[in-house]
């Protein structure tokens, strides 16, 4: 079933007494974000997260942490 593991983090976080506001996304977000963060080519992360190839959609996914840290002129000079 396609929301399988969204119930089964649910139901463990309730049995846990820890309140939780999850879906099925928060593991694609944290797979591109993290993905992107190590360096992992992008390809290769739209076929593990079932993104189309070169997907725009895809980039939505990838959060940054910080800013100064991850800065694209960052070491340019």
């Amino acid at each position: 079933m396609p929301d399988s593991v969204t119930r089964a983090v649910k139901r463990i976080s309730q049995r846990a007494e820890v309140p939780l506001h999850w879906t099925g996304h928060s593991l694609r977000i944290g797979l591109a974000s993290t993905a992107r963060k190590r360096g992992r080519d992008g390809i290769a992360i739209a076929d593990q997260g079932g993104w189309a190839r070169h997907s725009r959609s895809m980039l939505g996914y990838m959060q940054r942490e910080d800013g100064w840290d991850d800065n694209a002129s960052a070491g340019l000079t």
